[in-house]
């Protein structure tokens, strides 16, 4: 199965053992690098790479083998015929034949793009999906403080929280509307200029990023926020993106997001060129024997200007170009091969311009070369690519230091991309992940009552099923060390000309928060000595069961009432801590003898119950009798006292003639008198009546 995919894949892929050496490549690899498969397999990995770098790769390589974090990102290589190629790489550690780890890896020309136009037109909306998919409330600011644009969440809190749109939304000065907001009652005047201080040195370029805590309080709600301001490295026009991360909960959101605006560009209608035609004169030199009108659109200079002057066009280009340019010229002419080149010019109105220019070489009738040519400008296509340029660092960017999940599913809801923070919080690798889905057993889901979650009842399973939104779900999942971590979940599906074609998940880490919750409801339910049912546990769990024996007249349940025998005389000669000890001595014994679904509980100071779902008197019976000779036969150990104590015990079973569970109580309750009377440490049966 390996072989195949490796072999039919369009991306390049080599598997390399822990040598170094090449055991696998397909088709697309070698093409990419103009090897044959014979000339590859058995050799070093390396000899793809410049000199210098081949002991610093293969280092790399073993150390990653040995696990040792990741080995991927941009590369420059060497191909057959020597030419450097820039890729870019990715590896997974993956078992070999012989049991030993090698590299799977996969290679990508990047010099091979999808059209310019096409990619920056998905990027944007990309980029927008990915932006509203997130709950934190983000804006993006110009550099002069003006809101250009807002995500989703922003518009939705602004609007739940009475805010106007022509004071939130694009086109408003957020300073403005951010010192009127903090000018309140509620709000706090220092906080509000520190803010505007700050923001200023990040507009006009003093400041990259700041980070800065403010509290925001509405006339009924108390909250505080943190802001990340930061600018966008590489931006052009200047951008600003501003978070806002509520932190008034139990734990403190951090969402640091950013956006850039994707550059809006309009394509023209016709790429205006010119058309020559270039021959070397005798006695004149080189001379443009033909210049079409186009030369006037793109130069600023007449067909008859560049007949008479060559150096009409040279004198346009811009002074740091010309060496190149002229370079190029000279290696094409003396190898008599077509010439291409981008350069910039400079018109006489001040225009600055790409210029694209390409030519073939022919020789004539006489024996002499011309070289016939086109000019294009190509200004579009450059300020275009370098959007693009700007928009995907956004979202690598963006993509990468954002703290929440962020989880890729496919259209059959297999994992094919997950952030850094994901596989933290997962506790997993991407290439660990990649390829799972939420069906897959090994995730154990749980929802937030310890009820399992179906694989299909997954948000993104959900989302991918019925092509909506799914937001707010809390669930657990197992990690790979045993431990169960909590998220909530946010999962959005995405659209690819009218068809779904993938789900975006996003989700928080709230762990703390739910085991913050389940210690609360354990605390509301367990004797804090002993660690053992409260009362108030007991009774509810009591009277449960007493009404399922109701409902059911074949279920048997019994209760045992039991009681330290002379304790008080352990408290009064040894002192409390020594009570203590007993008591948690005994509660710990008892838990050893019952089932996991007995309950063991405190009922009263020395005083303990045992509740014992399906189990009938005799078998109550044999378990008391275990119980006290376990008991009276294992002391207390206390400051190295051996400190005995005994217990009794009265058998109470739920019957059908009792009123209610306090009823079965006071059965046990004298039961365990009648065995105090006649001497202690005895066990001894309710009567029927």
């Amino acid at each position: 199965m390996l072989d195949k995919i490796i072999r039919q894949s369009p991306i390049g892929i080599a598997v390399i053992d822990r040598e170094g050496l090449y055991r696998r490549v397909n088709p697309a690899y070698c093409r990419m690098y103009g090897y044959k498969p014979h000339e590859l397999i058995g050799r070093s990995f390396t000899q793809v790479f410049p000199e210098p770098q081949r002991e610093e790769m293969l280092a790399r390589h073993l150390a990653y083998l040995d696990g040792d974090g990741e080995l991927k990102g941009e590369f420059q290589v060497i191909g057959h015929d020597g030419a450097l190629l820039d890729i870019i790489s990715e590896s997974v550690r993956f078992p070999g034949d012989d049991g030993r780890t090698c590299r799977l890896v996969y290679v990508v020309d990047i010099s091979e793009r999808k059209a310019v136009e096409q990619a920056l037109r998905a990027s944007r909306q990309f980029l927008q999906s990915v932006l509203d998919g997130l709950s934190a409330h983000v804006c993006v600011l110009d550099e002069t403080g003006h809101i250009v644009a807002v995500n989703r969440a922003w518009r939705e809190f602004a609007a739940a929280n009475g805010g106007r749109a022509d004071q939130v939304h694009e086109g408003t000065d957020y300073l403005a509307a951010a010192d009127a907001a903090c000018h309140t009652p509620h709000g706090d005047d220092a906080e509000a200029m520190a803010f505007a201080t700050q923001l200023r040195t990040v507009l006009d370029g003093t400041l990259r990023h700041f980070q800065l805590e403010y509290s925001c309080h509405s006339p009924t709600e108390r909250r505080w926020f943190v802001v990340h301001v930061s600018r966008i490295e590489g931006s052009d026009p200047p951008r600003i993106v501003v978070t806002h991360d509520n932190i008034s909960a139990i734990k403190i959101a951090q969402e640091t997001l950013r956006e850039s605006e994707a550059l809006l560009l309009d394509l023209a209608a016709s790429i205006p060129g010119a058309v020559f035609r270039l021959a070397h004169l005798a006695g004149l030199g080189w001379r443009f024997t033909y210049m079409s009108p186009g030369v006037q659109d793109l130069f600023e200079a007449t067909p008859e200007e560049v007949a008479a002057d060559t150096k009409a066009l040279w004198n346009k280009i811009l002074p740091e170009d010309r060496p190149a340019h002229d370079l190029s010229i000279q290696r094409a002419i003396a190898s008599e091969t077509p010439w291409e080149h981008e350069y910039r010019i400079r018109t006489p109105s001040g225009r600055l311009k790409w210029i694209h220019a390409m030519s073939r070489p022919k020789r004539d009738a006489d024996g002499g070369v011309v070289w016939t040519g086109m000019l294009t400008d190509v200004s579009d296509r450059k300020r275009m690519e370098a959007g693009l340029m700007a928009s995907e660092e956004t979202y690598r960017t963006l993509f990468e230091t954002v703290p929440q999940g962020i989880v890729y599913h496919d259209a059959d809801g297999r994992i094919t991309s997950a952030n850094p923070a994901a596989q933290r919080i997962l506790g997993l690798t991407l290439g660990q992940m990649k390829g799972l889905n939420s069906i897959d057993a090994r995730w154990r889901a749980v929802r937030e009552d310890g009820s399992e979650l179906p694989g299909d009842q997954h948000p993104a399973m959900v989302a991918l099923r019925t092509g909506r939104p799914v937001k707010d779900v809390v669930m657990g999942v197992s990690l790979p060390d045993r431990t169960r971590a909590w998220i909530q979940v946010n999962a959005t599906p995405l659209f690819k000309q009218g068809r779904l074609s993938q789900v975006y998940s996003s989700f928080e880490d709230i762990t703390r928060r739910v085991q913050l919750s389940h210690e609360l409801r354990q605390q509301a339910s367990t004797d804090y000595l002993t660690g053992v049912a409260n009362r108030r546990n007991l009774m509810q769990r009591l009277k449960s069961e007493f009404e399922r024996a109701m409902r059911h007249p074949t279920v048997n349940c019994c209760v045992l009432a039991i009681d330290l025998d002379e304790f008080k005389l352990v408290n009064d000669t040894l002192g409390h801590a020594a009570g203590d000890a007993v008591l948690i001595h005994v509660a710990h014994l008892m838990r050893e003898a019952t089932r996991q679904h007995d309950l063991v509980g405190r009922s009263g100071g020395e005083e303990f119950t045992l509740l014992l779902p399906d189990t009938d008197l005799d078998e109550a019976q044999a378990l008391a009798e275990r119980l006290r000779q376990r008991i009276a036969d294992t002391p207390t150990r206390c400051d190295g006292r051996s400190v005995p104590i005994t217990v009794s015990i009265g058998i109470a079973m739920i019957r059908q003639g009792d009123t209610d569970a306090d009823a079965v109580m006071a059965r046990a309750d004298r039961a365990l008198y009648q065995a105090k009377h006649q001497g202690r440490n005895l066990v001894r049966l309710a009567q029927s009546a």
